[in-house]
């Protein structure tokens, strides 16, 4: 018997108000990948390359007091403008990811791109971090994504300033806490759950369907 697939994956939309080739050069070019996305201060590009030509990626996350955690990561597949898959891991003892895997998906829609991501990953430190995990540290990564990519839709809407703002960690922990007290997204807002990553889940992505659907059968 086949087990139901567990609701643990990181899964976060949203509808960002630009093209797809905006979208993809903002997530894709490491400079401006981080100038929104607040779980990294900087990614580089390696010499080295895979068995696929792909190069390997460093990533590095400050904390506090100069003290940073390291990680490292590959492209899957990179097909231009449509999605990326891609793993990621660590030998930093300070990070509690190892063996992560995940996609990114940019799709047209009549207000501009459905992105969205789906991801997971396992955890070191045994029943110590399965338990960190599950009580704090899951929610934050899912949180911080979802604050990235609504960074993101604000700054392909045009407002210069978000960029800045909202690299704030201090606002960031302020939504957080928000979110984790049950606090909702404004309508239009990213949206971010833990889940399967299952197409019936989303909540985007579902009105992009419908919007395909009924573009159909008015052709």
């Amino acid at each position: 018997m086949s087990r139901e697939p567990r609701a643990r994956k990181i899964v976060v939309e949203a509808i960002i108000p630009a093209p797809v080739a905006t979208v993809w050069e903002r997530s894709q070019v490491p400079e401006l990948h981080t100038a929104w996305d607040i779980r990294f201060n900087q990614i580089s590009y390696l010499d080295q390359t895979d068995e696929h030509g792909y190069h390997l990626m460093n990533y590095r996350t400050n904390i506090v007091l100069g003290v940073s955690i390291q990680g490292y990561g590959r492209y899957l597949t990179n097909s231009e403008r449509s999605h990326s898959s891609f793993e990621f891991d660590s030998h930093d003892w300070k990070s509690l990811i190892r063996n992560g895997r995940g996609i990114w998906l940019y799709r047209p829609s009549n207000e501009g791109t459905l992105f969205k991501t789906v991801y997971d990953y396992d955890v070191r430190y045994g029943w110590l971090g399965k338990a960190l995990d599950l009580l704090l540290f899951r929610s934050l990564l899912q949180l911080a994504t979802e604050w990235g990519f609504e960074t993101l839709r604000l700054w392909c809407a045009g407002n210069e300033n978000a960029v800045s703002l909202r690299r704030n960690r201090l606002r960031f922990a302020w939504f957080y806490l928000l979110r984790r007290w049950g606090w909702s997204p404004k309508p239009g807002a990213a949206r971010s759950w833990l889940g399967t990553g299952q197409v019936t889940e989303t909540f985007y992505e579902k009105a992009l369907f419908a919007e395909a659907a009924a573009s159909g059968r008015a052709t």
